[in-house]
């Protein structure tokens, strides 16, 4: 047993700062995957290229985060279950979300495949970089069954307090990642579509890394074969809210990508040079949001609510202590940051470092808004309460869409810098109230 850890017992700092300091460091290296990746394709393949996959960005998004709110909805159950120490019907709604999975990845295959050209058009792609970003997707879609069960062994992990593995089997996938990006994109000259399939490829070795491990967990053996059809339709009660509701915020950031789009492909260069960069603006709170998902759930399941009041002050504090650092420091290097990702001539060069400098200052301020929201979202998951993190979602979609379609009238091109940060603030007051009511009912205790 000691893959897994119980968060019910001991100082909540003490286990928060244990479990987040492994994702931290992965999503580091996620991070500098992500600023490799973008810089082989933008440094070898020109502005046209780093543009396309920037514009495809959402779109891809869109998938990988219904995929993870499907597999965080699982893990509630998970954490849950573990923290009451039910192994037998642990090990049945193991099986019960691996049939969602299977399903899943094949439904969404076909879905991404047949819809890429349309909705790429729908978003004003321009022609000129429109070929390359649907043949990078194409790759991208055939592989979203790896991502599926990639994130169903990381969620299962988690769940059971073991954040070492997942993110060591992350730092592996990504030193990958970088690799086959240079041999595909570098050496093999398979341009966007090499890029594509080194992180398909590097996500297969991810997971056949993390199945091992399963495997060495006592609890989880033997594996139980009989699917259970209660908790199939538990699992996707769980899940489907939060699938849905992270489809509805990707889609607040198609119509974002949209009007991106609309500004010419310098503008949309620039852009995807700050995305590249969010990871490191969110990566306190990120790792904190994981942590303290798991810490709700399973002391919610222990009956433990006591715990959840430390750990969600403890949780805010470190996260707004990290924001403060990493703040400085971009604000800082921002241009010389930007200037890594991609070359072009000088014209070219500075008006993408002046958009993308001017985006990055803004999201750096507004970091805090996103970082409290995560964390009331995770604490109302992990006590099994999917409603407002799925209406959530809506009040997201709403505020960007209103953001890009009236405020450009008044602040012209910057008023697209503002729809992520009035989407996170909506969004930040209905969890806030909601997770109070929640916690006040479940424990009968005042915050």
């Amino acid at each position: 047993m000691k893959r897994v850890a119980d968060m019910t017992r001991g100082r909540p700092s003490g286990l928060l700062i244990r479990f987040a300091a492994p994702l931290l460091a992965g999503s580091l290296c996620q991070l500098l995957y992500t600023a490799a990746d973008g810089a082989v394709v933008g440094q070898l393949l020109g502005v046209h290229a780093f543009a396309a996959v920037g514009a495809s960005g959402f779109l891809s998004w869109l998938v990988t985060d219904m995929i993870l709110g499907l597999t965080q909805g699982f893990g509630i159950l998970f954490g849950q279950l573990f923290g009451k120490k039910q192994w037998p019907l642990l090990r049945q709604a193991v099986t019960a979300a691996v049939v969602i999975g299977l399903a899943a990845g094949g439904g969404m295959t076909v879905l991404g495949l047949a819809a890429t050209g349309p909705v790429l058009r729908m978003m004003h792609t321009p022609e000129s970089i429109l070929p390359l970003a649907a043949g990078y997707l194409q790759v991208l879609f055939c592989g979203v069954s790896v991502t599926v069960f990639n994130r169903l062994a990381f969620t299962l992990l988690l769940s059971l307090g073991n954040s070492r593995t997942p993110v060591t089997g992350n730092i592996v996938s990504c030193v990958l990642n970088i690799v086959l990006d240079i041999l595909l994109v570098g050496v093999l000259d398979r341009g966007v579509q090499g890029a594509a399939a080194a992180t398909v490829l590097s996500q297969l070795v991810c997971l056949m890394y993390c199945l091992i491990r399963l495997r060495d967990i006592p609890g989880l053996r033997p594996v139980d074969l009989h699917l259970s059809p209660a908790l199939v339709g538990y699992l996707l009660r769980l899940g489907g809210p939060l699938a849905f509701r992270n489809g509805v915020i990707s889609l607040g950031g198609l119509f974002v990508q949209s009007a991106i789009n609309g500004q010419g492909t310098l503008f949309v260069a620039g852009m995807a040079a700050v995305e590249k960069y969010f990871g490191l603006i969110n990566l306190p709170g990120d790792a904190l949001e994981g942590a303290f998902a798991n810490f709700s759930a399973q002391n919610c399941g222990a009956g433990r609510m006591d715990r959840l009041r430390d750990g969600l002050r403890c949780s805010v504090l470190l996260a707004l202590a990290g924001w403060g650092i990493m703040a400085a420091g971009l604000l800082v290097w921002r241009r010389e940051l930007l200037g890594l990702l991609v070359s072009g001539s000088p014209g070219d060069m500075e008006q993408l470092l002046s958009v993308g400098g001017e985006y990055l200052t803004i999201l750096v301020v507004c970091i805090p808004l996103m970082n409290l929201l995560c964390l009331y979202r995770s604490g109302l998951e992990g006590m099994g309460s999917v409603l407002a993190p799925a209406c959530s979602g809506f009040i997201e979609l709403g505020l960007r869409i209103v953001t890009v379609l009236f405020l450009p009238r008044l602040l012209g091109r910057r008023a697209i810098y503002l729809a992520n940060p009035l989407g996170w603030l909506g969004a930040l007051l209905l969890l806030a109230v909601s997770y109070h009511r929640v916690y006040r009912r479940k424990s009968g205790a005042d915050i």
